[in-house]
């Protein structure tokens, strides 16, 4: 009945016949059912096809039709069933032949002997020694723990390991290859989406912030305690866009740390919004309220944040939360908030930052 009720409030925004509400109806009501209803960020009781009657509803009729077909055939929806597939690739497909290459090397043999290598004793030693750390809770650490080959005492949720935690995690690595002075030696760090990398790393003035920033200079303190002086260091996403490939890379490089940049499912360049339309859709439905949530610095350090940080211009929302890189149409909510003018998101986005929750 809630179904029925949503694809008639859909046909009456929209201006369908009978005809259209059988056939575009019913594609929208499959596609909420297959993928859109499991969105994260809706509230219990919510599903997409409400959020679409009440996100069509703000617009005029010209953009409704635009809107629709932008949902029908543009949007890009990376499901739960999708991103854990992603996920259980990583050991297998990723990780598990830099550990190859990594033994292979201490052997002196060549990688293609992989029976020969995996069997041995160094491939042993160099998989329990590396050290699985989660650059934010979207890394799924739960998920890629119970899918690879390591130890669950490899894995930490965190980038940044307690004293307590390193001292712990460094006496059952000693335990479990048999020296009393072993340490990690290779470090793998894993987050779910890049859409600019400036999150991961950027370079304001003269000085370095951002996540990898924090995660080199922890790893240095826990250094001769939990991991040796320089270990080497693989950074690994399951979603990132091809600019946030491009400026990482870069800049990692001008940073001058040699840690190896890996993407489980890379977007092709391709995957931007370029019709001026939705752009300027974009533009005319932003409420500034968003700003008092945001904070002022966004507007002035991320360039137009309507059509997405960094100018993401990204179609895309995953399971989870929809990436500030897509477009401002997706994810921009200000309903009841104070001042604003009850903008509905069709996905509605859980900021990291928030003025709100300082």
């Amino acid at each position: 009945m809630k179904d029925d009720l949503a694809r008639r409030a859909l046909a009456n925004t929209l201006g369908w016949n009978a005809f259209d509400v059988a056939t575009r109806g019913a594609e929208l009501q499959a596609l909420a059912a297959l993928k859109y209803d499991e969105y994260e960020g809706y509230w219990p009781g919510e599903g997409f096809l409400e959020h679409l009657v009440s996100w069509l509803g703000q617009m005029d009729d010209a953009d409704r039709r635009r809107a629709i077909e932008f949902v029908r055939n543009e949007l890009v929806f990376i499901s739960r069933a999708e991103l854990d597939h992603l996920i259980e690739t990583v050991y297998p497909d990723h990780v598990r032949p830099l550990l190859i290459q990594r033994a292979a090397d201490k052997l002196g043999l060549p990688s293609w002997r992989v029976r020969e290598i995996t069997t041995s004793r160094a491939f042993h030693e160099v998989q329990r020694k590396t050290l699985v750390l989660g650059l934010a809770d979207g890394s799924r650490i739960d998920r890629l723990r119970r899918t690879s080959g390591f130890s669950h005492e490899q894995f930490y949720l965190a980038p940044e390991l307690s004293e307590a935690w390193a001292d712990r995690m460094a006496t059952t690595l000693r335990e479990a290859v048999g020296d009393e002075t072993a340490l990690f030696e290779q470090v793998l760090l894993v987050d779910d989406f890049a859409g600019s990398g400036t999150t991961s790393l950027r370079k304001i003035g003269e000085t370095w912030k951002g996540r990898f920033e924090r995660t080199n200079v922890h790893l240095q303190q826990i250094a001769g305690r939990a991991v040796v002086e320089a270990p080497t260091v693989w950074v690994l996403f399951y979603v990132a866009s091809a600019q946030a490939r491009t400026n990482l890379h870069a800049a990692l490089i001008e940073r001058g740390l040699p840690w190896e940049l890996h993407v489980v499912q890379q977007l092709t360049p391709e995957l931007v919004v370029c019709d001026d339309e939705l752009l300027d859709m974009c533009r005319r439905y932003f409420d500034d309220a968003n700003f008092d949530v945001l904070g002022a610095h966004v507007k002035e350090a991320s360039g137009d944040i309507r059509l997405g940080f960094g100018d993401g211009r990204l179609p895309l929302v995953i399971t989870h939360n929809t990436p500030n890189n897509s477009i401002s149409l997706l994810w921009a909510d200000t309903m009841g908030r104070s001042g604003s003018t009850n903008q509905r998101a069709l996905f509605p986005r859980r900021h990291r930052h928030n003025a709100e929750r300082p």
